[in-house]
Protein backbone atom coordinates (compact mmCIF):
# COMPACT_ATOMS: atom_id res chain seq x y z
CA UNK A 1 0.00 0.00 0.00
CA UNK A 2 2.73 2.17 0.80
CA UNK A 3 4.62 1.51 -2.87
CA UNK A 4 0.77 2.54 -4.15
CA UNK A 5 0.46 5.79 -2.42
CA UNK A 6 4.46 6.70 -2.70
CA UNK A 7 3.97 6.19 -6.81
CA UNK A 8 0.31 7.85 -6.95
CA UNK A 9 1.98 11.07 -5.08
CA UNK A 10 4.29 11.13 -7.37
CA UNK A 11 2.15 10.81 -10.70
CA UNK A 12 0.09 13.66 -9.02
CA UNK A 13 2.75 16.33 -8.42
CA UNK A 14 4.68 15.17 -11.86
CA UNK A 15 1.17 15.59 -13.64
CA UNK A 16 0.31 18.97 -11.76
CA UNK A 17 3.71 20.06 -12.48
CA UNK A 18 3.37 19.21 -16.34
CA UNK A 19 0.21 20.33 -17.05
CA UNK A 20 0.88 23.46 -15.61
CA UNK A 21 4.30 24.37 -16.92
CA UNK A 22 2.73 23.44 -20.60
CA UNK A 23 -0.33 25.54 -19.93
CA UNK A 24 1.68 28.52 -18.87
CA UNK A 25 3.52 27.98 -21.98
CA UNK A 26 0.93 27.41 -24.38
CA UNK A 27 -1.30 29.99 -23.16
CA UNK A 28 2.25 32.37 -23.32
CA UNK A 29 2.03 31.36 -26.87
CA UNK A 30 -1.18 32.04 -27.41
CA UNK A 31 -0.53 35.97 -26.27
CA UNK A 32 2.14 36.54 -28.03
CA UNK A 33 0.62 35.46 -31.24
CA UNK A 34 -2.22 37.30 -30.75
CA UNK A 35 -1.05 40.86 -29.74
CA UNK A 36 2.71 40.42 -31.34
CA UNK A 37 1.98 38.56 -35.04
CA UNK A 38 -1.73 39.88 -34.91
CA UNK A 39 -2.25 36.16 -35.53
CA UNK A 40 -4.88 34.38 -32.68
CA UNK A 41 -4.41 30.66 -32.27
CA UNK A 42 -7.67 29.27 -31.42
CA UNK A 43 -6.09 25.50 -30.43
CA UNK A 44 -4.48 26.97 -26.99
CA UNK A 45 -7.47 28.12 -25.01
CA UNK A 46 -9.28 24.29 -25.90
CA UNK A 47 -6.17 22.25 -25.04
CA UNK A 48 -5.32 24.55 -21.94
CA UNK A 49 -9.07 23.85 -21.03
CA UNK A 50 -8.38 20.42 -20.49
CA UNK A 51 -5.31 20.85 -18.54
CA UNK A 52 -7.10 22.77 -16.48
CA UNK A 53 -9.81 20.04 -16.01
CA UNK A 54 -6.76 17.50 -15.78
CA UNK A 55 -5.30 19.38 -13.01
CA UNK A 56 -8.18 20.21 -11.16
CA UNK A 57 -8.60 16.47 -10.83
CA UNK A 58 -4.91 15.72 -9.55
CA UNK A 59 -5.22 18.50 -7.74
CA UNK A 60 -8.29 17.13 -5.86
CA UNK A 61 -6.89 13.67 -5.36
CA UNK A 62 -3.68 14.91 -3.45
CA UNK A 63 -5.96 17.09 -1.53
CA UNK A 64 -7.22 14.10 -0.41
CA UNK A 65 -3.62 12.77 0.57
CA UNK A 66 -2.36 15.84 2.55
CA UNK A 67 -5.92 16.11 4.49
CA UNK A 68 -6.39 19.77 2.48
CA UNK A 69 -9.42 18.94 0.93
CA UNK A 70 -12.29 21.79 1.96
CA UNK A 71 -14.74 20.41 5.14
CA UNK A 72 -16.83 22.34 7.98
CA UNK A 73 -13.75 22.81 11.20
CA UNK A 74 -16.63 23.92 13.28
CA UNK A 75 -18.03 20.23 14.24
CA UNK A 76 -14.49 19.19 14.78
CA UNK A 77 -13.80 22.29 17.35
CA UNK A 78 -16.96 22.21 18.95
CA UNK A 79 -16.73 18.03 19.70
CA UNK A 80 -13.01 17.25 19.72
CA UNK A 81 -13.97 14.05 21.00
CA UNK A 82 -16.14 13.45 17.73
CA UNK A 83 -12.54 13.19 15.25
CA UNK A 84 -12.69 9.91 15.07
CA UNK A 85 -16.83 9.38 13.59
CA UNK A 86 -16.65 12.61 11.62
CA UNK A 87 -13.40 11.77 9.83
CA UNK A 88 -15.03 8.07 9.21
CA UNK A 89 -18.17 9.92 7.66
CA UNK A 90 -16.30 11.76 5.26
CA UNK A 91 -14.33 8.80 3.89
CA UNK A 92 -16.79 6.90 3.58
CA UNK A 93 -18.90 9.86 1.95
CA UNK A 94 -15.58 10.67 -0.46
CA UNK A 95 -15.59 7.20 -1.22
CA UNK A 96 -19.30 6.66 -2.13
CA UNK A 97 -18.58 9.92 -4.72
CA UNK A 98 -15.62 8.21 -5.96
CA UNK A 99 -17.52 5.04 -6.66
CA UNK A 100 -20.16 7.14 -8.13
CA UNK A 101 -17.98 8.89 -10.42
CA UNK A 102 -16.11 5.70 -11.82
CA UNK A 103 -19.48 3.82 -12.37
CA UNK A 104 -21.11 6.78 -13.84
CA UNK A 105 -18.14 7.81 -15.65
CA UNK A 106 -17.50 4.76 -17.56
CA UNK A 107 -21.51 5.32 -18.86
CA UNK A 108 -20.89 8.57 -19.50
CA UNK A 109 -17.43 7.49 -21.71
CA UNK A 110 -19.66 4.38 -23.23
CA UNK A 111 -22.50 6.95 -24.42
CA UNK A 112 -19.95 9.30 -25.30
CA UNK A 113 -17.48 6.71 -27.39
CA UNK A 114 -20.98 5.46 -29.24
CA UNK A 115 -21.61 9.19 -30.30
CA UNK A 116 -18.40 9.26 -31.60
CA UNK A 117 -18.28 13.18 -31.16
CA UNK A 118 -14.89 14.93 -31.59
CA UNK A 119 -13.58 18.20 -29.74
CA UNK A 120 -14.33 21.31 -31.72
CA UNK A 121 -10.85 22.59 -32.90
CA UNK A 122 -8.43 19.88 -31.37
CA UNK A 123 -11.00 16.81 -33.11
CA UNK A 124 -10.11 14.57 -30.18
CA UNK A 125 -12.01 11.94 -29.59
CA UNK A 126 -14.32 13.53 -26.67
CA UNK A 127 -14.27 10.10 -24.65
CA UNK A 128 -10.60 10.34 -23.77
CA UNK A 129 -11.53 13.73 -22.35
CA UNK A 130 -14.65 11.73 -20.13
CA UNK A 131 -12.11 9.35 -19.19
CA UNK A 132 -10.86 11.45 -16.40
CA UNK A 133 -13.83 10.58 -14.53
CA UNK A 134 -13.96 7.35 -14.09
CA UNK A 135 -9.88 7.25 -13.78
CA UNK A 136 -9.82 9.97 -11.35
CA UNK A 137 -12.55 8.47 -9.33
CA UNK A 138 -10.62 5.32 -9.09
CA UNK A 139 -7.38 7.32 -8.03
CA UNK A 140 -9.19 9.30 -5.48
CA UNK A 141 -10.93 6.29 -4.43
CA UNK A 142 -7.45 4.60 -3.73
CA UNK A 143 -6.76 7.77 -1.48
CA UNK A 144 -9.31 7.54 0.20
CA UNK A 145 -9.06 3.89 1.16
CA UNK A 146 -5.40 4.93 1.93
CA UNK A 147 -7.14 7.33 4.74
CA UNK A 148 -9.46 5.50 6.02
CA UNK A 149 -6.34 2.59 6.76
CA UNK A 150 -4.70 4.90 8.39
CA UNK A 151 -7.13 6.78 10.31
CA UNK A 152 -8.01 3.08 11.78
CA UNK A 153 -4.20 2.66 12.56
CA UNK A 154 -4.04 6.06 14.29
CA UNK A 155 -7.08 4.68 16.42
Amino acid sequence: MKRLGTFLGWLENGCIFLCFSVTLTILSISILSRYVFRRPLSWPDELTTYLFILMTFMGACASVKWGSELKVNALYERFPQWRFGLDLILNLVRLLACILFVVLGIKFVAIAFDMQTFSPILRIPVYLIFCMLPFFGFVMGLRTVECLVNLFKGR
